[in-house]
C-alpha cells in the first residue's frame, strides 16, 4: 500500500520525501512530507466513496474556504479538471480513489476545550450550518444522506451479514425497537432542520491551530442530514473525553457560541434522539467492519452503546442530553 501511495502522490504532482500512515480503518490516511510543505493523502481502499461523491465533498470544502466560513483543509488537485485520482492495480479488489489536502498544523483531538474554545467550536458549527443553508449544490452533486432510513434501515446493523453474526436475537430486537422509537419522534426534513452537515464532527476531526483558531478536518462523511446530528456528535464526543463534572460547562459554552451565530433548530428538544442516531452510526461502523484495528476497540464500544440504548427505551434519556433552550 505504501508503494501505491507514492504512485498516487505523483499523480498529484507531489514528490514526497517521506510519508507516515496516520489511520487505516475505512480509508488509509497518510501524512506527506514534501520539502517544507505537508499534506494529507487519503486513499479509499475498501468500499469507499465513489469518485463523484468525493468530488462533491471537495467542491463544498472549496466553497467553505473561499467564503471564509470556517477553517478547513484546502484540497490539492492533480489537475484543475481532476479533483481526485483513480488507480487500478493488479491484486487490489477495487480501484483506489485518492484525494489530497494541505495539512493544518495544530493540536488534533483535544480531550477538552476551555470555555472560550468551546464557544468557538459552537460558532464554527453554526457557521458551517449557515453556509450549508445558502450553498447551491451543483447539478451533479452526490453525497450520502444521514436520515432515519439511511442510518437505521440501510445501516450495517440492519443489513450486514457480519452484524447478524455479532448480534444476538435480543440485541437485534432492541435495535428494532430503538429504530421505531426514534422514527416516530424525528421532525420533517424542512430547510430549517435539514441540509449539508459534516456528519462526523467528533473531537478527532477538530484541530486547535497555533493561532488559537478551531479548524475542522475530514469531510469524508459530509452529506445531507439533520443539523442537530452535528450538534449531537460534538456533545457526544466531548462527553466521552472530558471529566463528567466539566461536561455541563462545555455544553453551555458550546451552546452560547452556536447561538451567537444562529438559533438551534426547533428540533433541539429532540437531542436524545440525535444522540441515539450518532451512536447508531458508530454501531453500524463497528458491526460492518472487518478491519483488525476496529476490532481491537469496537466490540467493547458496541456493547456499551447497546446498554445505553436499552436504558434509553426505559427512561427516554440518553447520555449527553441537556435542555439547550435553557442554557444561558
Amino acid at each position: 500500500m505504501r508503494s501505491l501511495a507514492f504512485d498516487c502522490l505523483e499523480c498529484h504532482g507531489v514528490i514526497a520525501g517521506d510519508i507516515r500512515l496516520l489511520q487505516f480503518e475505512d480509508n488509509a490516511v497518510y501524512l506527506v512530507e514534501a520539502g517544507d510543505a505537508r499534506y494529507v493523502l487519503r486513499m479509499s481502499v475498501r468500499d469507499g466513496r465513489s469518485p463523484q461523491e468525493q468530488c462533491s465533498e471537495l467542491e463544498w470544502m472549496e466553497s467553505l474556504i473561499a467564503e471564509k466560513a470556517i477553517i478547513a483543509p484546502k484540497p490539492v488537485y492533480a489537475r484543475p479538471d481532476r479533483k481526485v485520482s483513480v488507480h487500478a492495480r493488479p491484486g487490489w479488489p477495487e480501484a483506489v480513489t485518492t484525494a489530497m489536502f494541505e495539512w493544518i498544523p495544530g493540536k488534533v483531538s483535544p480531550g477538552s476545550l476551555n470555555g472560550r474554545m468551546a464557544e468557538e467550536l459552537g460558532r464554527v458549527t453554526a457557521k458551517l450550518h449557515e453556509h450549508a443553508m445558502n450553498y447551491r449544490t451543483p447539478a451533479d452533486f452526490s453525497r450520502p444522506e444521514w436520515g432515519h432510513a439511511e442510518i437505521f434501515d440501510h445501516g450495517a446493523a440492519a443489513l450486514s451479514p457480519l452484524a447478524r453474526e455479532r448480534l444476538s436475537a435480543a440485541e437485534q430486537a432492541l435495535l428494532a425497537q430503538v429504530r421505531k422509537t426514534v422514527r416516530d419522534r424525528l421532525p420533517e426534513r424542512t430547510a430549517a432542520e435539514w441540509g449539508l452537515i459534516h456528519a462526523d464532527l467528533h473531537r478527532g476531526n477538530i484541530v486547535v491551530t497555533p493561532e488559537g483558531d478551531v479548524a475542522v478536518i475530514d469531510f469524508d462523511d459530509c452529506g445531507p442530514g439533520y443539523y442537530m446530528l452535528d450538534v449531537a456528535t460534538v456533545l457526544s464526543s466531548f462527553l466521552r473525553s472530558c471529566k463528567a463534572a466539566d461536561y455541563p460547562e462545555f455544553a453551555a459554552s458550546y451552546s452560547r457560541g452556536y447561538r451567537s451565530v444562529r438559533d438551534f433548530p426547533s428540533s433541539a428538544g429532540l437531542l436524545n434522539e440525535f444522540l441515539v442516531m450518532r451512536d447508531t452510526i458508530i454501531l453500524n461502523f463497528i458491526l460492518g467492519s472487518a478491519n483488525q484495528a476496529v476490532m481491537e476497540w469496537g466490540p467493547a464500544r458496541a456493547k456499551g452503546i447497546l446498554g445505553l440504548m436499552r436504558d434509553y427505551l426505559n427512561t427516554g434519556r440518553y447520555p449527553g442530553y441537556l435542555n439547550l433552550a435553557h442554557i444561558s
